[in-house]
């Protein structure tokens, strides 16, 4: 009994003091950043909504969550329903194709697994603010990184020194940042929670569809979850005649059943066109943020090979010619005794 009462505790000590946030930039003491994160993103005429997961686990005073996005937001940040991740995830899955763990695909082969500002420090200008669930977010526009950085320490977001050329470059761009926090007044269980908070979803003009992967950077510095590549899994829903982000990373692309609709919780409409992609960069990049380009519709569904832990095909073949190559001589062996013996009488 003592034995599972520490680990319990110990499993509470290690979850204290630790959130774990999807996209955006998290900054704080103790952040594990998840490098899995599921994002679904609705661009139809010229306006992006963009639904991600908040995961908050540990103190409510010690982190900051960040997200940059390219214009003033037409929609404030609201709740959103999970079964449209759950619906999108499931619509999307690769075709799986079982192989042998001991031999690779197919028997006796070799293969592997593969699928298709200024000078001055101004004061941030703050263009919105508002509650959803236990978070309060603000928007605001910053002319220089201090300035940004600035607003940031007075208002007690947590961030790392070495996050100012990432806030710079959003700086630059003339972007605004959205800047979530517990609310201070409604953090539950005594404001070291450890839970979900629901899909959050917003909206803002743009020209083309964007996900702030370079924002994910800032927040590394202080990640404790060691990963050096963050993989996202970006579900895309846009008109019947285009789809989003063709490429190579492209995992499946569909029209959206009649049916399905009301499983994605008024993100798509009749013709609309689902499309799961696939990004993979590294938690320290430099690069760009990724803009998903547009292209013809096209129904894909990748192909994903799984090994088979059951006896294979292969095995149970050779085990069958194993046997016959013992069995057919001995009953040849047997037969033609016979026949000789039935020759002598």
């Amino acid at each position: 009994m003592r034995a599972r009462l520490a680990l319990a505790a110990g499993l509470l000590v290690s979850l204290a003091g630790r959130v774990a946030w999807p996209c955006g930039g998290g900054f704080g003491t103790g952040i594990a950043v998840n490098p899995q994160q599921d994002i679904i993103i609705v661009w139809k005429d010229g306006v992006e909504t963009y639904v991600f997961q908040p995961i908050f686990c540990g103190t409510a005073t010690d982190f900051g969550l960040i997200l940059p996005v390219p214009s003033e937001l037409s929609q404030m940040p609201a709740l959103a329903d999970q079964q449209a991740f759950a619906t999108a995830i499931a619509l999307s899955e690769p075709k799986k194709v079982k192989v042998s763990s001991s031999s690779g695909i197919g028997c006796g082969s070799s293969g592997s697994n593969s699928s298709a500002g200024g000078s001055q420090n101004s004061v941030p200008t703050v263009v919105a603010s508002g509650r959803v669930g236990f978070l309060d977010w603000v928007q605001l526009k910053a002319q220089t990184e201090a300035s940004f950085t600035d607003w940031l320490t007075a208002n007690g977001y947590p961030y790392s020194a070495t996050s100012a050329t990432v806030f710079s470059y959003y700086v630059q761009k003339g972007w605004y940042f959205l800047a979530f926090r517990i609310s201070q007044g409604v953090a539950p269980d005594s404001g070291t929670p450890c839970t979900a908070l629901g899909p959050v979803a917003f909206a803002f003009p743009t020209s083309t569809p964007v996900v702030p992967s370079r924002m994910a950077g800032a927040g590394s510095t202080t990640a404790s979850s060691g990963a050096s590549l963050y993989t996202w899994r970006i579900f895309g829903i846009s008109y019947g005649d285009v789809q989003l982000g063709a490429g190579s990373n492209l995992r499946y692309s569909g029209l959206i059943n009649e049916s399905d609709l009301p499983s994605l919780a008024g993100l798509a409409q009749t013709g609309d066109r689902l499309t799961r992609l696939n990004i993979t960069f590294d938690a320290n990049t430099a690069d760009a943020d990724v803009n998903l380009g547009m292209a013809s519709a096209g129904d894909y569904r990748a192909t994903e090979y799984v090994p088979d832990d059951s006896d294979s095909a292969c095995s149970v073949t050779r085990t069958s010619r194993s046997g016959n190559s013992f069995i057919l001589p001995l009953f040849a062996l047997v037969l033609a005794g016979l026949i000789r013996w039935r020759r002598r009488r």
